[in-house]
């Protein structure tokens, strides 16, 4: 198949020129059929049949009624017997040659009725011209607008043909950057639009080879540094200096620590859950729970209930990463919940210290501690901000820190709906 549209000429592959080309084509064709179509139901203007203007029962009249008259009078004559739907002319024995005796009806013309006299004139008899019931002027304006409109439609059907598959493909484009094992695009569209179909969809694949090779280098590393850990620590036991030995045990336990939050880190950020529609409210409101459970109060302000496309697991991981982070280094956390049109914001506030402003964008990146001290029950390892920002981003949104003016931190997570 594809051997064949390559063989084809220019003018039959399915290309943008070609649909432009396309609907121009139809956009005049429809412009001249619909004047065609105007014409026949409407009427072409032209001369009434003598028929159908009373001017072949009047005929004898007039010219009996021009024969009687005087030569000097027969032209004033002529045109006050003319009506509206007709005119009468006289022409004088000069211009129409004289046969002698007087003809009803010598000859016709397409448009006119012609009649001669005893002494040789001729009068003329022209049906009126039978329009559309408006003038000129109108009847061109109702022409114009015809062909503006049919031009204009074409048009609007043509463009959306063209922006549909542009369209699909901008919203696939998104739907990758809010979920990173989208399926690729299926090929549609003109020639040019399927090209950068096939083209993105070939740096899709790549780009996901490359991060699922990298997460499975690094928990690779991750696992294997296990054993050397556990074979430290068993010749540790040989130290007979105490204070040497727990040193070594300390560094020990944080580089197992380390490699613990790196499995867990790699794990979350590979995991394929599935997209589904859930309460976002309901699931703020759980976290919430938990700490009350161990009475921790966490404030929460908002809808009750708020429907939205992800996944929950992810997206409770990554709350509740933040809303940890609020109740270790501040007080009286909250979560506020607000939808501003299609997007969902999330507010988690506390009144603690806050952070430098020159570190709010450093503590994002992986193992970064503000908290400078060697236990790792209260600084952690680095790695929470940094799991949530990446469990946001896998939902096309994203989290940002600033010191509010009240004081404490404000994390302002935005989701799209």
């Amino acid at each position: 198949m594809k051997l064949a549209a390559i063989g084809r000429p220019p003018w039959l592959r399915d290309s943008i020129s070609r649909r432009f080309a396309m609907a121009i084509a139809v956009s005049a064709t429809v412009c001249l059929l619909l004047n065609l179509l105007l014409d026949v139901v409407v009427g072409i203007p032209e001369f009434a049949p003598p028929g159908q203007s009373n001017l072949l029962e009047r005929i004898p009249a007039i010219v009996r009624t021009l024969d009687a008259a005087a030569a000097d009078h027969r032209e004033a004559v002529a045109r006050v017997a003319g009506a509206s739907n007709f005119a009468v002319a006289w022409l004088p024995p000069g211009l129409s040659a004289a046969n002698g005796g007087t003809s009803i009806i010598l000859e016709t013309g397409p448009n006119r009725l012609i009649t001669r006299l005893h002494d040789g004139s001729a009068v003329i008899f022209t049906p009126g011209a039978r329009g559309w019931g408006a003038s000129q002027p109108a009847q061109w304006l109702l022409r114009i607008s015809i062909l503006l409109v049919s031009i204009l439609a074409v048009s609007l059907v043509g463009a959306a043909r063209l922006a549909r598959p542009i369209a699909a493909f901008a919203q696939a484009a998104l739907r990758f950057g809010a979920d990173p094992n989208a399926r690729p695009i299926s090929l549609q569209g003109p020639r040019e639009l399927r090209q950068a179909i096939a083209a993105f969809n070939t740096m899709q694949s790549q780009i996901q080879n490359f991060v699922a090779g990298q997460a499975a280098m690094f928990a690779a590393i991750s696992h294997d540094l296990r054993t050397p850990l556990t074979r430290i620590r068993l010749r540790g036991e040989f130290i007979e200096d105490r204070d040497q030995q727990m040193r070594l045990f300390r560094d020990v336990d944080e580089m197992q620590s380390m490699v613990e939050s790196v499995l867990i880190f790699l794990r979350d950020n590979a995991a394929e859950e599935k997209t589904t529609r859930l309460d976002l409210a309901e699931l703020l409101r759980s976290i919430t729970d938990d700490y009350a459970d161990i009475s921790i109060e966490v404030t929460y302000t908002g809808p009750r209930h708020l429907a939205f496309p992800g996944r929950p697991i992810g997206l409770r991981r990554a709350f509740g990463n933040l809303v940890d982070n609020a109740v270790k280094y501040g007080v009286r956390p909250s979560i506020e919940l607000q939808q501003r049109g299609n997007d969902v914001t999330v507010t988690i506030t506390d009144q603690g210290p806050g952070i430098p402003e020159t570190a709010l964008g450093d503590v994002f990146t992986p193992f970064q501690r503000l908290e400078r001290s060697r236990n790792r029950n209260t600084g952690g390892m680095g790695l929470g901000l940094a799991s949530a920002r990446a469990g946001f981003r896998a939902h096309g949104g994203d989290v940002t820190l600033s010191n509010a003016e009240s004081g404490g931190l404000r994390a302002t997570v935005i989701l799209p709906g």
